[in-house]
């Protein structure tokens, strides 16, 4: 390994180190009557001191959350989806990150009293529309989520289910003109941006300013376009001579994905790192690296992505906590349900490494309970709000 990529390792790891050693004596500061005792570094900055912005920028990003900014008004009626029966449609159950969200609205619906059905939309709108017409044609149905997909890929199934009296809530995307946020029409949108510029930001650092990566850009709809054209200034603003190209995948073309991804390193040898939007493609990239000698990046990671940041197959994973992402859901569909304003939740992101991956617990208990994120709290916080707890 160039030992220069080496020490920066040991650079994020100290500069992460520092930030948890300030917030410690922040908080002693607080609690304590006395004076603080003076620092041993000459510099206030600490490890800090001579740290570029990015690599400050990408410290930053190995931290987990203290803590999440949650509504305070409390649900009218806890119980206004008891009985009923709640529909997540997610684009594909193949992704990881949709496959431990419905893991984990077992729970976040049972809190209150619901019953949760799946079903997987494949990647394309006509299954998707006939998930959404089936969940219309059941009477118990009180709402419908559609997770990682634009809405415009069935939109007259989602104007049915609303027509019909059923609330939509669209998870992992964003408001766009032609679908406004309505009463039955909700939204819990995604921190695609953040994981791209997360991973893309780590690259740019690990290259030292010079990195050349590829990026698998995913065709299932505009918004997933949108996270990633409004992440690339700020990555280019901090890495003017990166280059990064783009190659287009999709949900429904998963099969001819290594075909393409080994066309494109043969047209561009000089590609150092393969930088997949999601961590569904990584069956596919991470051999096709392994062949080529490219490092691997990967955004919406779950348990399996973390996992090959600790065996060295993946250098970069930036992840969205779905737990949370999960019981927000529930959380958006009883106020919408009691009329009430939803909440404009951020999901928490972390970026994965080398760096930090030997302090995280790779179980699927740990990934469940949302601690790889910040604090493990918030389904007892979201059932106090329903009074459920």
């Amino acid at each position: 390994m160039n030992t220069r990529f080496a020490s920066r390792g040991a650079r994020l790891r100290a500069l992460a180190l520092a930030g948890t050693a300030a917030a410690a004596l922040v908080l002693a500061g607080c609690s304590g009557g006395g004076e603080a005792a003076p620092s041993d570094d000459a510099d206030a900055g600490g490890a800090d001191s001579g740290a570029s912005a990015l690599e400050t920028k990408v410290a930053g990003f190995l931290q987990p959350l203290d803590s999440y900014d949650l509504p305070t008004e409390a649900v009218a009626d806890g119980e206004a989806l008891d009985g009923t029966t709640v529909y997540y449609i997610p684009i594909t159950i193949q992704a990881p990150q949709f496959a431990l969200t419905a893991k984990v609205l077992e729970e976040s619906t049972a809190a209150v009293g619901a019953k949760l059905q799946v079903c997987n939309g494949d990647g394309t709108p006509s299954t998707i529309s006939q998930c959404i017409d089936g969940a219309v044609n059941d009477a118990s149905t009180s709402t419908i989520i559609l997770d990682g997909f634009f809405i415009g890929m069935a939109a007259n199934s989602a104007m049915a289910a609303q027509a019909a009296g059923i609330n939509v809530i669209s998870s992992n995307q964003d408001i766009l003109d032609d679908f406004p946020a309505s009463d039955t029409l909700g939204y819990v949108k995604a921190p695609g941006k953040d994981m791209f510029v997360e991973v893309a930001s780590w690259i740019s650092l690990d290259s030292g300013g010079t990195g050349n990566q590829l990026v698998l850009l995913s065709k299932d709809g505009p918004i997933q376009q949108t996270f990633v054209e409004n992440g690339l200034p700020e990555v280019e603003a901090d890495c003017p001579d990166c280059t990064i190209t783009m190659l287009d995948v999709s949900s429904a073309n998963f099969g001819q994905v290594a075909s393409d991804l080994g066309s494109k390193l043969l047209q561009d040898p000089n590609i150092q790192y393969i930088h997949t939007q999601f961590a569904q493609y990584l069956p596919v990239v991470i051999p096709v690296a392994a062949e080529g000698g490219q490092q691997v990046g990967t955004g919406a990671s779950t348990l399996g992505a973390l996992q090959a940041v600790s065996g060295g197959q993946v250098a970069a994973a930036s992840g969205q906590s779905a737990t949370f992402g999960a019981w927000a859901l529930i959380d958006t569909a009883l106020r919408m349900a009691n009329g009430q304003e939803v909440f404009d939740y951020v999901i928490p992101t972390r970026l994965f490494t080398a760096d930090n991956i030997g302090d995280v617990t790779l179980t699927e208990e740990a990934e469940a309970s949302g601690e790889w994120y910040g604090p493990t709290t918030f389904p007892a916080d979201f059932k106090k709000l329903w009074g459920a707890a």
